[in-house]
């Protein structure tokens, strides 16, 4: 009766903790009342706006503010225009540090004309806290950006426990390092940070180890204080045996979170590859690349290199230099004498009027033609011969050109 008493009170007590309690501050750099917030050291060329502060920097500095928020901060959102794109830092202060001591996490600008968001997560960086005193960023010489609103959010402890456990049972998918280890489960404390868990290597998340390491050194440490306690009822192997249960217990849990994320990528390698017929097949992160390579190997019978063009070198050259072998892949600049370019998912890739492949206006490849095209960007190209050479056939029966 006094166990069902207790555990009526704590699940009261830890309703307000699973209220959903989400805060939210919006900073918006284009009132003239928040603008006046915002400092500046060795930073020139800003200007206020009525949509936001740009900064054209002529050398680098920092522009900060104070903040102090009765919400904690887990994500941060920075809406931003950039024509150049470029690099800067996030950077805050902590509590009782000096007033010109900042930790900085660096930020990646894309270029554009148009408002774009960059979303930080900060709460598996070091020394971050949820309540900085002071908040900006480290401008770069060089960087044009206009700097539309800072969005800061914070979650209740009740909702960052259930993200955490959404988070463990977040699964990866393949990745070229899954040959050889897994991340395993990860514990994050916000939506954004789940859904872009495995979109950066290593994940800015916590190891879910913790909580199972931390689950059987509390357990080991009950067991052996109960042990202590009922020395009388008690001995050493109902003692292990308590041991052993949680133990196995755990296992079972990883087990079930592993296997869980293997058979879920084996489906999607059967409904995305195995089941396809040839030229509609997608393998991970290669996708269409094994019926590229299936296609090109007949011309490459006689062909000691050819010239590979693709967004990516070092995974598609690799795949490719195994799956052509003796044949070798090399870059334009080795590719002197090669007959064969092989352009993949490359659509910035264009065949001039001179009949070369160019980029951006360069031309980069002997004038030719193309022999096959399987998609838009990624195709099989032909240095024109001289007249007495013979010119090879491309055989691609069961390939089906994507759409």
């Amino acid at each position: 009766m006094r166990l069902r008493l207790l555990f009526i009170t704590l699940s009261l007590l830890a309703l307000p903790l699973l209220a959903q309690a989400e805060d939210q501050t919006v900073l918006r750099l284009g009132d003239t009342a928040e603008q006046r917030q915002w400092g500046t050291k060795s930073l020139q060329g800003v200007l206020p706006l009525s949509n936001g502060i740009r900064i054209q920097s002529v050398k680098a500095g920092a522009i900060t503010r104070p903040i102090g928020l009765s919400h904690s901060i887990d994500v941060i959102e920075i809406m931003y225009v950039s024509p150049t794109g470029g690099t800067l830092s996030f950077v805050w202060r902590k509590p009782g540090d000096q007033a010109n001591q900042y930790y900085q996490l660096p930020i990646a600008l894309k270029p554009g004309t148009s408002s774009q968001t960059f979303t930080l997560v900060p709460g598996a960086v070091g020394n971050w806290t949820s309540r900085p005193v002071g908040i900006g960023f480290q401008i770069p010489a060089g960087v044009d950006i206009t700097l539309n609103t800072v969005t800061l959010r914070g979650w209740s402890s009740g909702e960052k426990l259930l993200e955490a456990v959404r988070c463990f049972w977040s699964l990866d998918t393949f990745k070229a390092h899954s040959i050889n280890f897994f991340w395993g489960p990860l514990l994050c404390s916000s939506p954004q940070a789940r859904e872009n868990l495995y979109q950066r290597q290593p994940p800015a998340a916590l190891s879910g180890m913790r909580v199972i390491y931390g689950i059987l050194i509390l357990g080991a440490l009950i067991f052996a204080f109960l042990y202590w306690r009922r020395r009388d009822r008690w001995n050493s192997g109902t003692f292990l045996r308590r041991i052993a249960f949680v133990t196995l217990a755990l296992w079972l849990v990883l087990d079930i979170r592993m296997g869980a994320e293997h058979l879920r990528n084996w489906k999607t390698d059967v409904d995305s590859y195995l089941t396809k017929p040839i030229g509609q097949r997608v393998f991970r992160t290669i996708r269409f690349l094994p019926d590229f390579a299936t296609a090109s190997m007949g011309l490459l019978k006689d062909q000691p290199r050819y010239v590979l063009l693709a967004p990516t070198t070092d995974t598609i050259m690799n795949f490719m230099r195994y799956q052509t072998f003796p044949s070798v892949p090399v870059n334009p600049e080795d590719g002197s004498g090669a007959s064969l370019w092989f352009v993949y998912e490359r659509p910035d890739m264009t065949i001039d009027s001179q009949g070369r492949i160019a980029e951006n206006g360069v031309p980069l490849s002997p004038p030719g033609s193309m022999v096959h095209e399987f998609m838009q960007g990624t195709y099989i190209f032909r240095v024109t011969p001289p007249s007495d050479s013979p010119v090879p056939q491309l055989k691609v029966s069961g390939i089906r050109t994507q759409p």
